[in-house]
């Protein structure tokens, strides 16, 4: 049997299969075969005599978990008992389940998302009077985010949150969002509900305060591996090492540069310090990339060679070279959507499947052209976006999901919020408010309300005659058997009389979103039935409902359907591609805007723009415009510095902003069109191979004698971004430059006050 899991496993691999007790780094390039290392590490340490339920491996999405699971257990045979192989937070959930009266939780607690987390926070600032607009409720939960993977309850922010300046409002402004943190922990503690947040925290402060609790874990889990180790954020990183604890039977598994969480928490020092962090760590480096051209991996790796935090690795492949990585230049994005619609359809006409070819972009909004060409092609390309409403987010299913919500925890205000007057049943907000305010004086939970609604003398006579009937219905439906979560489905469906109010045609699409609800319910049960002895796997009413909390946006990926994907680089990780195009190539989109002016952050765009480069297989189109219109405004944009890192002999340069001349880009009194007219900086960036196509002159303009800056160059400013100047102007005997940016349109500066740094010598 061993032999057989080392089988086609280079050297390397080996080494990392085959290390048993103590801790382990694996640094595993982008296409180096992580995936293998990790199943046939897993089926090793089985073949050793360790139970597989004392192993636990976690990764970062449940189509990742599920595709180690079944390679796993295809190594292992079935007759093994399962290794416990899942999400960081499908693991908490799942102890807090099965632990939770240890730490003072109910076992039977909702997942709130951030529809309902938000719908908390808004009955918070309705408790303490503060203004939704002053206090936004995203913004807020944010702030209490981080302070929840830092493992800080309320008390603790109060302690230091304030001193320590958390949020960027000032002291005072904090005080009040400590407030809000508490009241909302206390609306979600009296619904027996945890978000997102609260699993990794109470996992992670259990591990910490309650030995029990540690103990118990500690037992059960004796050797552990993670997965996108660099993605961890402190509460998975304390997770991870306090189960570990004096064994230190830990394998990391990741690539620094493939970090590229850290804007929601994510620290790439979890990884660079991890031999710092576990004394006597063996570190296994697998450089062999088995995805890419060598032509793409050449680009690729050249490029986050600029990185400073990272760990290097020389990647190589036994790949051919492939075709060079084409750099398109188009006029506007309307443009650049059309270029890349005519690449995919030549590549269909080759061979490809639509499916073979991705889309990946930095911001949701770059979307809107590329569907537009996508939906314009005569025949239309079919495509599907991965951030675009998921399934779970339609209000037809959220409604059913909230009224298992409220079978499977009758405390959860929120949801019994949202269901008790729908659909429509003559129970309006002043009889609601009453439930409420007399819940809160009982100190029960709304729920427990119902009964009494004959005592309670605000409500309005229809209104407590509705409130009856929904009740009993209610009452009905918890006596429902829940063995079968279709049959569940289809009964809550039904006696909810929520299909009445269902007509037209919008009706009989949300029809056939309940049904699509049905079979999803259906499908669970099957995967329940056909594993009996997958402890990993959710099963139940509230394994369901965990589910559909806890799935993620590659969760929504239909690979048997032959559409083009559309998602964002984030969503790309993990993913690979026979063909892969990235738009908006510019700096101020990729890199962010927001990322320009901060060395850390700017490294974390270049990781996303790494991880972009290497889902591509054979072929990888990189494209920018001249003019994008950002916030209605048309802008002019320059290349993104990551295209002048790609090594020359990598890249074909191609210039596609010759097409159809849109009206507003009129000709000046020379007969020039804006892109006519060629600065030094957009020939060439510097360091690398890329040049814009078609500017192979060099242009040497003349400064201004007072302000040292010339006409047309590219500068940069600390807080309004990249920008040209567009002329020159003197005040009270000073020189003042003018400079049009993208984000601010033009400005009037004061270069010594202003600081102007220049994009590219003149």
């Amino acid at each position: 049997m061993a032999t057989d899991i080392l089988d086609g496993l280079t050297p390397q691999q080996i080494e990392a299969v085959t290390h048993v007790d103590g801790p382990l780094l694996v640094l595993a390039g982008a296409g180096s075969g992580k995936t293998r290392v990790i199943t046939r590490r897993i089926a090793h340490l089985m073949s050793t005599g360790i139970p597989g339920w004392q192993i636990l491996a976690i990764t970062f999405t449940n189509k990742a978990a599920g595709e180690m699971r079944d390679r796993t257990m295809a190594l292992v045979g079935g007759g093994a008992r399962r290794p416990m192989v899942t999400t960081f937070h499908s693991f908490c959930a799942r102890m807090l389940r099965e632990y939770g009266e240890m730490l003072g939780i109910d076992p039977a607690y909702n997942i709130y998302d951030t529809s309902e987390q938000e719908a908390a926070m808004k009955q918070a600032l309705a408790h303490l009077a503060l203004d939704a607009t002053t206090f936004a409720p995203s913004d807020v939960l944010d702030t209490i985010s981080g302070e929840k993977n830092r493992l800080r309850r309320p008390a603790d922010f109060a302690l230091h949150g304030p001193k320590e300046a958390r949020t960027p409002w000032g002291e005072a402004r904090t005080k009040n969002i400590v407030r809000l943190y508490e009241a909302y922990d206390a609306i979600l503690r009296q619904s027996h509900a945890l978000d997102f947040d609260d699993l990794l925290m109470e996992v992670g402060l259990g591990l910490q305060r309650n030995f029990a609790f540690r103990d118990a874990l500690r037992d059960r889990f004796r050797y552990i591996l993670i997965d996108e180790y660099q993605d961890t954020n402190h509460a998975q990183y304390v997770i991870a090492r306090d189960l570990a604890g004096d064994r230190k039977n830990l394998c990391a598994t990741g690539d620094p540069d493939q970090s590229i969480y850290g804007w929601r928490g994510a620290e790439i020092s979890n990884i660079l310090d991890f031999e710092k962090d576990f004394a006597g760590a063996k570190t296994v480096l697998l450089e062999k990339n088995y995805r890419s051209t060598q032509v793409i991996l050449k680009a690729a790796s050249a490029v986050i060679s600029h990185n400073k935090h990272r760990k290097k690795k020389d990647l190589y492949t036994d790949n051919p070279p492939g075709d060079p990585i084409h750099v398109v230049e188009t006029d506007d994005e309307e443009a650049e959507a059309n270029a890349i619609v005519r690449r995919i359809v030549a590549l269909r006409a080759e061979g490809l499947a639509f499916k073979e070819m991705a889309i990946f972009f930095r911001t949701v909004a770059q979307t809107r052209a590329i569907e537009d060409a996508l939906r314009r092609a005569r025949p239309p390309v079919p495509y599907e976006v991965l951030r675009g409403t998921s399934f779970y987010e339609r209000k037809e299913v959220r409604d059913i999901i909230a009224y298992l919500l409220v079978l499977h925890n009758p405390n959860d205000e929120v949801a019994l919020r949202r269901i008790i007057n729908t659909p429509p049943r003559g129970i309006g907000d002043k009889s609601i408010d009453a439930l409420s305010d007399w819940a809160r004086r009982e100190g029960i939970a709304l729920y427990h309300t119902l009964p009494n609604v004959a005592e309670i003398a605000e409500i309005p006579t229809r209104g407590r005659s509705s409130l009856v009937t929904f009740r009993e219905m209610l009452d009905g439906l918890m006596k429902e058997p829940r063995e079968s979560l279709a049959r569940l489905l289809e009964t809550v469906i039904k006696k909810s009389g929520y299909l009445n109010g269902l007509t037209g045609e919008e009706g009989h699409e949300r029809r056939s979103n309940l049904d699509e609800l049905i079979t999803l319910g259906a499908s669970f049960d099957k995967m329940a039935a056909e594993h009996p002895d997958d402890e990993a796997l959710p099963r139940g009413l509230e394994g369901f409902l965990e589910t559909v909390r806890l799935s993620s946006d590659q969760d929504d990926l239909n690979e048997n359907a032959d559409r083009v994907p559309l998602m964002t680089l984030h969503t790309a990780k993990g993913l690979e591609f026979p063909a892969v195009f990235i738009p908006g190539c510019e700096d101020g989109l990729l890199p962010h805007e927001r990322s320009r002016d901060l060395p850390r952050q700017m490294e974390e765009e270049r990781r996303l723009f790494f991880v972009g480069m290497t889902r591509a297989k054979r072929r990888l189109t990189l494209l920018h415009a001249r003019f994008r219109r950002i916030r209605g405004q048309l802008l002019r944009c320059v290349a993104s510095p990551f295209l002048a890192e790609m090594p020359s002999d990598t890249i074909e340069n191609l210039d596609e902003t010759t097409g159809t001349q849109p009206a507003m880009f009129d000709r000046d009194a020379d007969g020039e069109r804006p892109w006519d007219r060629r600065p030094a900086q957009s020939e060439s960036l510097g360091g690398g191979g890329y040049k814009a196509p078609g500017a192979q002159r060099t242009v040497q303009p003349e400064k201004d004698p007072k302000t040292g800056f010339a006409m047309s160059e590219v500068v940069r400013h600390a807080v309004f971004g990249v920008g040209r100047v567009t002329g020159f102007t003197t005040i009270g005997g000073r020189g003042f430059v003018k400079v049009r940016f993208n984000t601010v349109g033009e400005k009037t500066l004061d270069p010594a006050i202003a600081k102007l740094q220049r994009m590219a010598p003149v």
